[in-house]
This record gives C-alpha cells, sequence and structure tokens, in this order.
C-alpha cells in the first residue's frame, strides 16, 4: 500500500472514535458523572482527557476540577457507568472491519494503540470479533505520557522495526493527529462528530482527512 508517497508497511489504529463508536457514551458519562455532583461539563474537559488513558484523566479530574475525591473512585465510577457498554453494545464505525480485512489482505501489519483501559476494549474487541486483526495491542498505561507524545507510535513501530515514513497512524483526535504529523508519520484523520473541535485544524494536522472509514477502502 502507498500513501503520501511512501510504502505502508504498519497501520497503527486509535479505537474510540475511528474504529469504535464510542464517543457519545463518553459524553454521556461525562454529563453524568458531573451532574451527580451537580456541576456541569467543563468546556474544555472532553479534549484534556481524550488522548491521556483513564488513569491520567482521573487524577488531572482530581486536581483540576474535584480535589476532595480519589482518582480510584472516580476511576471506579468510569467504569460502572461504561463497562455494560463496551460488553454488549458499542458498535464499531461503518467500514472498519472492512478496512481491517483489506489492509491485512494487502500485507500491512496492523496494531491498535489506545488511551482506553483494557477492562473495556478487550470485552468489544472480542465482542465484535476484530481482536485477531491486531499483531499488537497497546494502551497508554503502559506509557509514561499521552497521545500529545509521540511514545505510544513509537513503541509500536520500533517493536515491528519500521521506520515512522513507512507507517500510517489513524486518528480522531486533534491532539493525536498534530502529534502523529510532527513526528514524521502518516497521518489520516477521521472524523468524528463528538469529539472534532475545530475540523479545520484537524484536516491541517491530517495528511488525508475522511469523513467515513469507506473512503479509505478506496486508496488501500
Amino acid at each position: 500500500m502507498e500513501f503520501n508517497g511512501n510504502k505502508i508497511l504498519l497501520a497503527i489504529f486509535d479505537l474510540d472514535g475511528t474504529l469504535a463508536d464510542s464517543t457519545s457514551l463518553w459524553s454521556d458519562i461525562d454529563r453524568i458523572f458531573f451532574a451527580r455532583r451537580n456541576k456541569e461539563v467543563p468546556l474544555t474537559y472532553g479534549e484534556e482527557i481524550a488522548h491521556i488513558g483513564l488513569k491520567a484523566a482521573a487524577k488531572l479530574t482530581k486536581a483540576k476540577y474535584l480535589p476532595d475525591e480519589e482518582e480510584i473512585d472516580i476511576l471506579n465510577e468510569w467504569h460502572e457507568l461504561s463497562l455494560q457498554a463496551y460488553k454488549d453494545t458499542i458498535p464499531l464505525k461503518p467500514y472498519a472491519r472492512e478496512v481491517l480485512e483489506s489492509l491485512k489482505e494487502e500485507g500491512v501489519t496492523i496494531a491498535l494503540a489506545t488511551a482506553n483501559s483494557k477492562e473495556l476494549y478487550l470485552p468489544l474487541l472480542e465482542r465484535t470479533s476484530i481482536a485477531n486483526h491486531f499483531s499488537l495491542i497497546k494502551d497508554v498505561s503502559s506509557c509514561k505520557l499521552g497521545k500529545d507524545s509521540p511514545e505510544i507510535y513509537e513503541m509500536v513501530r520500533s517493536y515491528f522495526g519500521v521506520s515512522s515514513s513507512n507507517t500510517l497512524v489513524i486518528e480522531d483526535s486533534l491532539v493525536a493527529l498534530k502529534t502523529a504529523k510532527s513526528h514524521g508519520y502518516n497521518v489520516i484523520g477521521v472524523y468524528d462528530k463528538n469529539t472534532v473541535t475545530d475540523i479545520e485544524a484537524s484536516k491541517s494536522a491530517s495528511h488525508l482527512y475522511i469523513h467515513s472509514l469507506k473512503e479509505l477502502l478506496d486508496i488501500i
């Protein structure tokens, strides 16, 4: 597979908002979580926590918004609100399976790099039968930093011995798109109505910006 003038050997996918149609759930959880405390969701909250993982998000939430609460209690509440949906109902985005299958047929190695936690994403991957498409699954709990750093992408590409110029990163988060592009990766931005904050900025941070994964099938 060729992209942006480079031979693609490795494709690194995000999960929530990219392959899984799950971001509306997290918007609802944020609303319920703060409503239980008689608060509105802070305007920048979703963007602040989307790329850093649940443990780091709980730490930020406590430090910045709820200093009297414990991180473990925040995490447990999020898991309580989300686990059933990941186990039973959250769907893949349209054409997600077809994209993964097409890349595999083209001989491209596929990896997953997510800010979600294993307790949530593994049930979804198993229920939707796409877990075996990934040669490696990494989440930010194995990193010191979130996707505002290239650490997770570097860990994945180094594992396979592939250069960034031969690696394709597919993300919906503006922060993640900026990170990947600024560190030499080929970048595809995926529109998600619940995570897009500035569509023009997302387009600028991508080599290609798509509104549906179906568009990816045309270039594979």
